[in-house]
Order: C-alpha cells, then sequence, then structure tokens
C-alpha cells in the first residue's frame, strides 16, 4: 500500500527574468507541518474555530532543518527571513477549489522577483503578510533538498499544495 502523508508540498522554479527561461526545477519537496499549524487546523475543523484570513509565502536562508516545534514567533531564531525581492511582504498563497482532498496555487504561483544575490535553503506558510513578521500562525515550513542560488536576473515561481490522505480500511 502506497501511504500518502498529509501536508504540504513544494515546486520550485528558477527562471530568467530576460525572457523567462527555466533556468531550474526542484518538484515534489515535502514539507514539516509544524505543530503549530496542526493545531490551528484541528481547531478551525474539528472544533468550530475560525481559520486564517489568508496565507502567504515566505523564503528562509540557514541550516536549520525543520522539526516541528517551530512556530511563527520563533522562527527567525534558527533562520534568516530572505526579504531581497521586490515585493514588499510575503507573497499571498492564492489558493484554487479543494479537489479530492487537495488544493494549491496552481492557477497562481508565487513569483518573487529576486534583487541582489543570496541563498534560500526553504520556504514557510504562515498567516501574516509583514516580511521578518514573528506574529501569526506558522502552517508550513520546509528545507529544500539543494539550496538556491539567486541574484536579480531571476525570479523564484513556487507552486504550493496541501494534501490530505484518507485512510482506507
Amino acid at each position: 500500500m502506497n501511504i500518502v502523508k498529509p501536508g504540504f508540498t513544494y515546486d520550485v522554479f528558477t527562471r530568467a527574468k530576460a525572457d523567462a527561461g527555466l533556468i531550474e526545477a526542484m518538484r515534489g519537496v515535502k514539507n514539516r507541518v509544524p505543530r503549530e499549524g496542526l493545531n490551528a487546523m484541528a481547531t478551525a475543523s474539528l472544533k468550530n474555530g475560525s481559520g486564517p484570513a489568508a496565507f502567504y509565502i515566505g523564503l528562509w536562508s540557514g541550516a536549520h532543518i525543520p522539526d516541528g516545534e517551530e512556530t511563527a514567533a520563533t522562527l527567525a531564531s534558527p533562520v534568516t527571513e530572505v526579504t531581497t525581492y521586490s515585493q514588499t511582504g510575503r507573497l499571498p498563497l492564492v489558493l484554487g477549489n479543494v479537489a479530492d482532498g487537495a488544493v494549491s496555487n496552481a492557477a497562481s504561483l508565487a513569483r518573487f522577483d529576486m534583487l541582489g544575490t543570496g541563498t534560500i535553503n526553504g520556504a514557510f506558510v504562515s498567516t501574516v503578510q509583514a516580511k521578518n513578521a514573528a506574529t501569526g500562525t506558522l502552517y508550513s515550513v520546509v528545507r529544500f533538498p539543494n539550496p538556491r542560488a539567486f541574484d536579480a536576473s531571476l525570479y523564484l515561481e513556487l507552486l504550493v499544495g496541501f494534501q490530505f490522505t484518507s485512510l482506507s480500511l
């Protein structure tokens, strides 16, 4: 039996700003849903709690390996948020319709127009748009298998999806 774990999956596309040519693609990177995100999902879905108004995608650098104990308030300690992109805040995660227990931003990829130079080691999903914010709720944190170097000639597109899984008896 093939078991699919629930959680977020990321595809990252590195493209040239000059012609939108694909330079590199990384597909199917699974995340760690931190305890904070799991508790928020369970509260919203099973305890009649309120869900977040919106989700936002951020990028990070650093050597951290997600362990599930990260929170929006503590993420800045083990990682450094990458903020060298032209947009004024973290990018909205615009999710489409839910189908078969899954949802993604396939119709509206998050495009980070990079500035300067640096390295990205991972991404995260939060409920707060402000760069470097330590508030809100952290729903996902992922470390990429390989760092992504960037400079001002590139942009990154992220396809982010979430999938639940159903047990078959």
